[in-house]
């Protein structure tokens, strides 16, 4: 029988004592792991891509005052700007990260006429009393997950706001997703918010190590730094459609919003979303394809239309040009360029909203995806809606200032300098608005305000810290990427900018030939080349651009006297010296040719290729025994060399020592056995010493390599009917 003094619990009391004394416990797990340093996996938390290394963004010195700083690590300057800032934030300051890539970071120029430089500038004008830290954290080529990834550390350096303009580079890296974007996002969601809390992020670290024993990761493990499709491959023709993989980076897109935003706020820190905008008009897609089920008697009709299409459009019928772009269009609305043909033809009829919408569908069916598709922006507007983030809507803000300034909502190289970057002016247009941002989050006054004065007073004041030289610079490398990319118009236009800005030098002319050239311009290419050598006489770059030039232009005469001219410049240019021989080469005129070589192998004696042309040349012109001296010089320097075994192989032949010419060539057949001419010519050879057996071997061999060998079909015919 109980005691009389023993308590009796009711259930839901008992669970209430239960569950209490699990929270404390709990509690104190959670924080003895806080205080031991464990860190939560808040930070690490994407299912989706892994870092091959990690290196922190910042390292803390001294500067020059003995101030305690944090400053960019060297490892990250080449995709950063310039970055410090004191390890200790006063009370009177107001640090603001901007994250993004390389529009935050202020391509092609710097964050000084960025708009996190404008914002600097702009705060202190209108409320000085508050000590301004606006950090430009922009890295060029940098997506959303390696933004996120940047944010755990950021979070120790005592932030107020995050400012991020995100979306542009999502597609830039290459990446597989497997299976793991069919993950519910109830679940991807309830991942991160646990993984604030140190115990989850113990258990789940060891749960996925003890999964992946033996196991092939599921998720993409990228370079600590960017290594983007454009860089590793040869342009934007590597790309390819995949629908698949589209919808999960747009998947990984959103999940990399939210987890910035809970990261930030996890450490009280306010968000500010900022919608990327990017220049439609003007602006071709970078590549297109068709649909795949599209048959041959389609893309013919396609192509047709489209033709015709484009003919209209060049010949200013554009009403014609829209119905056979539309024609077009019902065979196949994937090709990104009709797309944009199509707006092209609706601009010039006025119709600017349909043109606004044809030409965001050519962004959005671009196979190299390099600017924010509308589908990225309506995942950046519903997850601020979500979340309750502040977002400040760029293009929005373009379009009013474009209809103010143009008609219309298309602006091209009025506001941007290519494809996403905006240019100097619009910059300072949207860090105005995000000072009127703040002052809607009552960061600064309501009275705080700036007034045209102010303004003005700012743009003077960071046009006068701007080094002419410097975005000279900027301009001809935004040329030569956008050059390279396939974009030749915007290029040249960029290039005629920079002359028209900062006037004539040496590069600009230079690129402006090269870019003329390229858009088969050559009169126009030879002219740039010709003012150069005009202002800079003794610019050995110049002379010898120009004699690239005339070369290319079939100006035989004209383009040896200036390679001559150069090298009398520049006599140690074994480039210039090899293009003046092959045009000697060309021309005949071996003898010179010869002498050329001379000098050649004066400045590299070991250079193979040069002996083994010396001989070729000197065995043309009849000189038999120099040709031999060469071809041995060149086997000392490397006995493998299969053209330099083979070259003495046809020497010895053509002179009949027939037993040496055997030995060399089957020599040259060790050393390349997939030679088709090696293996015909050694045919010959037997064929006309009455080996036919061997002869028809060595005739059946190179058509095995190379089966439309003619020659050596003949040969074998001719040896089979013997």
């Amino acid at each position: 029988m109980p005691s009389s003094n023993t308590r009796s619990y009711s259930k839901p009391r008992r669970w209430l004592y239960s569950v209490i004394i699990t929270l404390i416990l709990l509690t104190l797990l959670e924080t003895t792991l806080y205080l031991s340093g464990v860190p939560s996996q808040l930070g690490d938390s994407d299912p989706f891509v892994g870092f091959s290394s990690r290196s922190p963004m910042f390292v803390r010195q001294n500067n020059a005052n003995g101030e305690d700083q944090m400053q960019l690590s060297s490892v990250k300057k080449h995709w950063f700007n310039p970055v410090n800032f004191p390890v200790i934030k006063q009370p009177d300051s107001y640090r603001i990260f901007c994250l993004g890539g390389s529009t935050t970071f202020g391509r092609p120029y710097d964050q000084r006429t960025a708009f996190c430089g404008w914002l600097q500038a702009l705060l202190q004008q209108v409320a000085g009393h508050i000590d301004w830290q606006v950090i430009n954290l922009g890295g060029v080529s940098y997506a959303s997950y390696r933004v996120a990834a940047m944010m755990q550390e950021l979070g120790n350096y005592q932030p107020d706001m995050f400012i991020a303009y995100i979306g542009h580079n999502e597609f830039l890296e290459e990446r597989s997703y497997r299976d793991i974007a069919t993950m519910p996002e109830w679940l991807r969601d309830l991942n991160l918010e646990l993984s604030r809390s140190r115990i989850y992020s113990v258990m789940k670290r060891t749960l996925d190590r003890l999964k992946s024993s033996g196991k092939k990761d599921v998720t993409t493990s990228l370079d600590s730094e960017v290594k983007d499709i454009l860089r590793s491959t040869v342009g934007p023709q590597s790309y390819q459609r995949d629908d698949e993989h589209a919808a999960a980076v747009l998947t990984h897109y959103r999940f990399n919003l939210k987890r910035i935003i809970r990261i930030a706020r996890s450490f009280g820190s306010d968000v500010v979303l900022v919608k990327p905008a990017s220049r439609l008009r003007d602006e071709s897609p970078f590549k297109s394809e068709h649909r795949e089920s599209l048959n041959k008697i389609e893309l013919k009709l396609w192509n047709e239309s489209y033709q015709l299409g484009l003919h209209s459009l060049d010949s200013g019928n554009y009403d014609k040009a829209l119905q056979h772009f539309e024609t077009a269009l019902q065979l196949d609305d994937r090709y990104a360029e009709l797309h944009y043909q199509h707006a092209r033809a609706l601009f010039s009829l006025q119709r600017y909203r349909l043109a606004r919408a044809a030409f965001q569908r050519s962004i959005d069916e671009d196979i190299a995806s390099l600017r924010m598709t509308s589908h990225l922006q309506m995942t950046l507007d519903n997850v601020a809606a979500e979340t309750q983030t502040t977002l400040v809507d760029f293009p929005s803000i373009i379009s009013k200032l474009s209809n103010q300034q143009l008609g219309h909502d298309l602006p091209a190289a009025e506001m941007f300098m290519d494809h996403v970057h905006p240019t100097i002016e619009l910059h300072k247009m949207l860090a105005l608005e995000l000072v009127e941002t703040l002052r809607e989050k009552g960061i600064i006054g309501p009275n705080d305000r700036l007034s045209d004065a102010d303004i003005t007073q700012v743009s003077n004041r960071i046009q006068a810290s701007l080094d002419p030289q410097i975005q000279q610079q900027s301009l001809l490398n935004l040329a030569k990427v956008l050059g390279w990319s396939g974009k030749l118009e915007q290029a040249h236009a960029l290039l005629l900018r920079s002359q028209d800005e900062f006037g004539d030098n040496q590069q600009t002319l230079h690129l402006l030939s090269i870019s003329s050239e390229r858009r088969g311009h050559l009169k126009q290419a030879i002219d740039y080349a010709q003012k150069a050598v005009e202002l800079y006489p003794q610019h050995f770059n110049a002379r010898y651009s120009l004699a690239m030039i005339l070369q290319q232009n079939q100006q035989a005469d004209a383009a040896i006297a200036t390679y001559r001219e150069a090298l009398d410049l520049d006599p140690g240019s074994l480039a210039a010296h090899e293009k003046l021989v092959y045009l000697l080469i060309e021309q005949g005129r071996r003898s010179e040719a010869v002498q050329q070589l001379e000098l050649v192998r004066k400045l590299d004696p070991g250079n193979v290729e040069v002996l083994i042309n010396l001989g070729i040349l000197n065995s043309e012109l009849g000189r038999f025994d120099q040709a031999e001296l060469f071809y041995h010089l060149a086997l000392e320097y490397d006995s493998n060399h299969a053209q330099a075994n083979y070259a003495l192989a046809v020497l010895y032949n053509r002179q009949q020592q027939n037993e040496r010419a055997v030995e060399y060539f089957l020599k040259a057949i060790a050393l390349e056995p997939d030679n088709p001419e090696i293996a015909n010519d050694l045919g010959v050879l037997y064929a006309q010493t009455g080996k036919l057996k061997q002869a028809i071997r060595q005739f059946q061999q190179a058509l095995k390599i190379r089966p439309e060998y003619d020659e050596a079909r003949r040969n074998l015919a001719i040896a089979q009917s013997q």
